[in-house]
């Protein structure tokens, strides 16, 4: 799988879980819908908008797994079942600041994705505790503050920054290189990081 960065990932403004993917010259990569009642966390991924032609299967390992287990794994499959990889969310600190694993199809570590700034997610939690008024501060905490995220390889070595865009209707992300595109992991990259925006789009 070939990407153009940077890539914009945007949230149809719709009652169903829907998600667009496009490179920089505005060709569509992706099209991801989320399956609703569903007893654990399932999505499909196509390769048109028409949702004609799945490519690939993203399913929290386990019964009732994404529902009521925060650290469920994400196994990334191609539609013919060969693995692509896994997201695997380290336990409560991700509670507090999104930090998971990006994993290859042999369960080895590829990636580290982790909040840059997980202090916000705390501020944010507590000014919507805040009786009657909470809720509103918090729509405009939403608003004016949008988190990053920075993809690490193996080694350590800053590779992608995930932004959340500011935005009153949709959620829209963007996914930008920090440097050149060698890793040959981004299908199992693409993948994860439409899992990691599924999973934190509320926060921030």
């Amino acid at each position: 799988m070939s990407l153009q960065f940077p890539l914009t990932l945007t949230f149809k403004f719709s009652l169903l879980t829907e998600l667009r993917v496009t490179d920089a010259s505005g060709a569509l990569a992706a099209v991801v819908k989320e399956k609703t009642f569903s007893v654990r966390d399932e999505v499909r991924v196509y390769a048109d908008e028409a949702r004609t032609q799945q490519t690939h299967g993203i399913r929290a390992e386990g019964f009732l797994a994404g529902a009521l287990d925060w650290k469920a794994r994400r196994l990334i499959r191609r539609v013919d079942g060969t693995p692509v990889g896994a997201l695997q969310a380290q336990g409560m600190r991700t509670l507090w600041g999104a930090v998971y694993e990006l994993l290859g199809p042999e369960g080895d570590l590829r990636f580290t994705i982790r909040d840059d700034h997980p202090w916000l997610n705390v501020l944010e939690g507590l000014i919507g505790a805040i009786p009657l008024i909470g809720d509103l501060i918090a729509m405009g905490f939403d608003y004016l503050v949008n988190p990053t995220y920075t993809v690490s390889d193996a080694a350590g070595q800053p590779r992608y920054r995930v932004h959340k865009k500011r935005s009153l209707f949709s959620r829209r992300f963007t996914v930008d290189t920090l440097r050149p595109d060698d890793t040959g992991d981004s299908e199992l990259v693409l993948l994860g990081l439409v899992q990691l925006v599924l999973r934190e789009r509320e926060r921030g």
